[in-house]
This record gives C-alpha cells, structure tokens and sequence, in this order.
C-alpha cells in the first residue's frame, strides 16, 4: 500500500513543490509502479503477465506522453490503466443474472485455504441447495461490481476533468475511498446472511 499508494505521490507533490514541471513530476511517479514491477519481476524470477501488462501500459503511456509534451497524456493512461478494473466490474455484474456469480470463482480460493477442500465442497454445494445463498452470493456480486465500475469511471472523469495537480491525488484516493465502505459491507452482508464458509 505504501509503495503503491503513497510512495508516487509523495514523488509527484514533492516535485512540485521543489518545484520540477507537472510532465516531469507525473513521469517520475509513473516510474515509481514501474519500478516495483521490475523488482518483483527480478526477485520472483517468474514471468507475471499481470505485471507485464502493467510495464507495457507505462511504457505505452510514457512514449504517447513524449510524442505529444502534454502531462494530461500520463494522468489519462493512468486512468485507462483502471479501466481494466472497469472490465472486471463489468465481468462481475454481466455473471450476475447467468449461471453462477463470478464472485463465486473469486472467492474460491480464499474459502479453500480457510475451510479445506471439505468447506470448499460444501461451501460451493450450497449454491444448488439454498436460494438464500444464492441471492445473497447475487448481491455481493453486484456491489462488488458496481464497486469496481465506479471507480474506473471515476478515475477517469478525475483524469479528464481536473486540474492536473489535483488529480493525481484524486485518482489514488478514488479506490480507498470506495472500498473503505466496500468491505464494511461486504463484512456485514456475509456475516448477517450466513454466507462465510
């Protein structure tokens, strides 16, 4: 979170105050998330696709910016990075209404390393015997879909619409502030339904 969150813009603010160019500024906090990619990378020594999605994206945004000289070029590729976010809210709300939620693929694995194969056989097993499940499983796909199509479009309208020192600090409080009330719901809708494992 700190490296994620905090460190680009600490390197974006603190540019600006020393008083570097909004361009300069906003290239050097992209290099920060570039940075982590490659040392994960290199520590790993496996091949992330995730991560190379998220260099390539950079790399993207970085030459579309220097082609044309203006700072709004990386805070727009920042926020169609989030759109991927976007296609996954999407994704979530469009396997709401056919056959099971995609929240229940999501969860899958987390219900497997907390209950054992057994929790996980019966936790999944509930889907066919209880329509309470069901609708409760339905709903937290929605949200959690809903949830996660805000905050592209949000970060997108932040990174066209504001000014260019404001946004970056609103394109990266976009997906705490949602999520804060996010997971307090989601707590409480699993707790009060019986949908744990």
């Amino acid at each position: 979170m700190l490296i994620d969150l905090v460190l680009p813009l600490a390197v974006y603010y603190g540019l600006r105050s020393a008083g570097a160019d909004q361009w300069w500024a906003l290239l050097w906090s992209a290099a920060v998330p570039a940075v982590t990619v490659v040392v994960r990378l290199v520590r790993t020594r496996r091949v992330d696709f995730l991560a190379l999605l998220i260099l390539s994206m950079i790399a993207l945004g970085l030459v579309l910016s220097i082609l044309t000289g203006d700072a709004r070029t990386l805070l727009i590729r920042e926020a169609w990075t989030g759109m991927l976010g976007g296609l996954l809210g999407i994704w979530l709300l469009a396997s709401v209404g056919y056959g099971r939620p995609a929240l229940m693929v999501v969860f899958r694995s987390f219900v497997q390393a907390k209950a054992g194969e057994d929790g996980l056989r019966a936790w999944e097993g509930r889907w066919e015997q209880d329509s309470a499940f069901r609708h409760g499983v339905r709903v937290l796909t929605a949200v959690w879909g809903a949830a996660s199509l805000l905050n592209a479009l949000a970060q997108l309208a932040f990174a066209y619409l504001l000014p260019i020192d404001t946004a970056p600090a609103a394109m990266n409080l976009c997906w705490p502030v949602i999520a804060a009330p996010l997971l307090v719901f989601h707590l409480r809708y699993t707790r009060r339904h019986g949908l744990r494992a």
